[in-house]
């Protein structure tokens, strides 16, 4: 977050310049395919026209599963299973446990803002650091597979920057902002707030006995630039409105929606798919109109439909591809995608992770013609099975540093694999289920942290949840924190379903986790030390809650901390003390988490609304 307007505005300015550089490739990349593809290119600059206008929604009807083949344009299943490539696999051994707490060394020293790092500090390499994180020894993993794209190979090589350089359009792009998973707002709040007010709030609907936003429920917010608003399907009055800032909000009634947010009205149709959403969606940080969204349901009045991630043109909200949960590499037959795609703008890579077990890394080939954009995926996969008994797959949001993906199954196992050969670097048994994103900060000495927060679910009714810190780069743990005693009563078990926050400038210190049905509580909000793991406060929030917090700064840099509960309160703190600065009440259970752009802020619930509401000093 910037904590003055000198860098506020040379930071704009170079997500500018490197906007304009994605879009000049970009073109330039279509003129030579113009001149080598011929016929190829024709046939894509004549894509049907963007709907009436008048259209109140884009509805897509899903599919039967199973039904959809490769002559389903406008939505293509995945190439044939390509030639298997074996990455190594692990061999048995013991998997000795950590202490419950190692204290890091005492010369860590304290964290940098992202901007003061040397750049070396994003560039660096990893591999196992001790027994228990080392897949060879360690016993996690009985096996690990690679499967090349269909043209062979792994794809261009990947070298994620910094999280304040994954977008180069303003605004909130995927869940919590960044490839790191350290955001969630974009701007600044005003100084010295003292409460927050609703300014606006839309029905949504449902399907079955799905409805409103759920987890992981976070929109995406982005101001448009002049000219790709001018060449985009908006309502005719939105497309005019001089720095008009859209809300896209992926809803349970199976509808993706499209609001100003200023005044929560339609700024476009809404577009269907016929099945639940219940992840956050993602927006192309590079500035170009895709939009990407996976699907958490397929079971609708008893029957199944087609499940996946899906592509969409922002000019014409035309469909473009269509990533099948339905995998025959897959080793789970469970088809979902909770996850928000990353974009690695350089090499035109989308990244995501599924509950059946796959982890993809799509180039996209995307370009831009006259009046539109088109994709041509080519797919690369890693499969993994693993010893511990439970559920393969993953529910959280995978994050990226440099050219690793971490992510953590459902029984809790953390993974790091290279995303250029495909092979898993070193992999951490937390214990038990983890469907909350990992959350990464490069720290000033070098040091890459990762931080995680499990439930207590495989485990049984009563114990405790873990918070923990890892070496990103080696696996070892610095430190683990227990929970307050927890109780969990159905089959989504308790502990932290919320993304961890990481503070940033005054709150550099501290890390946030978010952790329900505490026994005496219901729910706690924990700031720990970001060195020791100790508690620097922890407050109760009266109900239980899945909402990730997001951390809010003003101008002078003071800093706050936003979460939201169970019983419709949305509260914001002083994130030194734990301190109640303002709270609002909303109707219905917050289970998604916000996106806030300047001083608005906006989050859905389980009863219906979406709400648009003013951070006032």
């Amino acid at each position: 977050m910037k904590s003055d307007n000198r860098r506020y505005t040379t930071r704009a300015r170079r997500r500018q310049q490197r906007r304009r550089r994605a879009m000049n490739i970009a073109a330039a990349s279509a003129c030579v395919l113009a001149v080598l593809g011929g016929g190829t290119f024709y046939a894509l600059s004549r894509l049907p026209k963007a709907p009436a206008q008048d259209a109140p929604r884009v509805e897509v009807a899903a599919p039967a599963l199973g039904s959809l083949d490769s002559r389903q344009s406008a939505a293509p299943v995945l190439a044939p299973r390509p030639t298997a490539t074996p990455a190594p696999t692990a061999t048995p051994g013991v998997t000795p446990e950590p202490t419950a707490t190692l204290e890091p060394a005492p010369e860590l020293a304290r964290k940098a803002a992202p901007d003061a790092l040397d750049a070396v500090v994003f560039r660096q390499t990893a591999s196992p650091g001790a027994e228990y994180a080392d897949p060879a020894q360690n016993n996690l993993l009985s096996m690990t597979q690679a499967y090349e794209a269909e043209g062979g190979g792994y794809g261009d090589e990947i070298h994620m920057g910094s999280s304040a350089e994954y977008a180069q359009v303003e605004g909130v792009t995927t869940f919590r902002g960044s490839n790191y998973r350290d955001g969630g707002a974009y701007g600044e709040i005003p100084e010295g707030p003292t409460r927050m007010s609703v300014i606006w709030n839309r029905p949504v609907g449902s399907i079955d006995t799905w409805g409103g936003v759920g987890w992981t429920g976070q929109p995406s917010i982005v101001r448009w630039p002049a000219d790709l608003r001018s060449g985009m399907n908006l309502n005719e009055d939105k497309k005019q409105k001089d720095g008009l800032t859209e809300v896209l909000y992926a809803t349970l009634d199976g509808h993706i929606y499209f609001m100003d947010l200023e005044d929560g009205a339609d700024t476009r149709p809404a577009i269907g798919i016929g099945a639940p959403i219940k992840g956050s969606l993602a927006v192309d940080p590079r500035g170009l109109p895709l939009l990407y969204c996976g699907q958490g349901i397929y079971e609708i009045n008893g029957k199944k439909v087609a499940c996946g991630t899906r592509i969409w043109s922002l000019i014409d909200q035309q469909q473009l591809y269509f990533l099948n949960g339905s995998d025959p590499v897959a080793l789970r037959g469970w088809f979902a995608f909770d996850c928000s795609p990353l974009v690695d703008g350089d090499t035109d890579t989308m990244i995501t992770c599924g509950e059946n077990g796959v982890l993809y890394k799509v180039k996209l080939n995307s370009r831009e013609y006259a009046g539109g954009i088109a994709v041509e995926p080519s797919v690369v996969r890693y499969v993994y099975q693993q010893t511990k008994g439970g559920k393969l797959g993953t529910e959280n949001s995978m994050a990226v540093y440099n050219n690793y993906a971490y992510f953590a199954t459902n029984v809790g196992i953390i993974q790091c694999v290279d995303l250029n050969t495909m092979a898993l670097v070193w992999c951490y048994d937390t214990g038990d289920d983890l469907d909350a994103s990992l959350v990464i900060e490069p720290e000033a000495d070098g040091l890459v942290g990762l931080y995680a927060s499990n439930e207590l679910d495989k485990r049984g009714n009563s114990g405790s949840c873990q918070m923990l810190k890892l070496n990103a780069l080696t696996g070892e743990l610095l430190w683990r924190r227990d929970s307050d005693p927890i109780y969990q009563d159905d089959e989504n078990g308790g502990g932290s379903f919320a993304t961890p926050a990481v503070g940033k400038g005054t709150l550099s210190d501290l890390v946030y986790f978010h952790v329900c049905r505490t026994v005496e509580s219901q729910g706690m909000l924990y700031a720990l030390d970001k060195r020791t793991g100790e508690t620097v406060w922890a407050r109760s929030m009266g109900r239980y809650g899945w909402s990730s917090p997001t951390c809010l700064y003003s101008p002078s840099g003071a800093g706050y901390v936003l979460v939201g509960s169970s019983d419709g309160h949305l509260w914001l703190l002083d994130g030194l003390t734990g301190g109640e600065v303002a709270d609002v009440e909303l109707k219905g259970n917050i289970e998604g988490t916000p996106a806030v752009f300047d001083d608005t802020i906006v989050v859905g619930t389980r009863a219906g609304y979406i709400y648009g509401i003013r951070i006032c000093a």
